[in-house]
């Protein structure tokens, strides 16, 4: 339960807010629904990035989150527990890599960008790892990632060797 001045403080919002007009209302609505869909879209990335021969797990990840959703090195640096150096490496080798931006990005599964910043793990593992939770076979990710199902089975199982260790 919250406390009385964070109470207070939805009355106050609440009653502003009704004072507001008809389209005020609209527009306010609008911007907060548009703000939240921004923040959402930065808290995963789709799998279909990594379907792909040309680019590593992490060039994907970082061209993705630079050109698709349009954040700074620094910000992506700080999310995936990275210099802001080794960002922009990345970056300028996936633009050399693959110079022409992911088209719109929809896809049946998203990673959770937080997953990303474990660094005991590769960026690979993660992935894999992800994948492999919700069920999917070694043969399903290996297709999706554009992978042969035996180097899905290495990465899975030098994971599971990194968590028991």
């Amino acid at each position: 339960m919250a406390d009385k001045g964070t109470h207070k403080s939805r009355e106050e919002l609440l009653s502003s807010f009704d004072s507001l007009s008809r389209d005020e209302k609209i527009e306010l609505i609008a911007s907060l629904m548009l703000s939240l869909k921004e923040k959402a879209s930065r808290d995963s990335v789709p799998v279909s990035i990594f379907d792909n021969d040309k680019l590593s797990i992490l060039e994907a990840l970082v061209k993705y989150m630079k050109e698709n959703l349009k954040m700074r090195f620094v910000l992506i640096g700080s999310m995936l527990k990275r210099s802001d150096k080794t960002i922009w490496t990345t970056y300028q080798k996936s633009r050399q890599k693959m110079p022409m931006p992911f088209s719109s990005s929809v896809s049946d599964i998203n990673i959770p960008t937080e997953k990303f910043s474990n660094r005991k793990f590769t960026t690979f593992e993660i992935l894999v790892d992800h994948l492999k939770s919700i069920n999917l076979t070694n043969h399903e990710i290996g297709v999706r990632l554009h992978r042969d199902d035996r180097t899905i089975w290495s990465v899975y199982d030098r994971t599971k060797k990194k968590k028991n260790g």
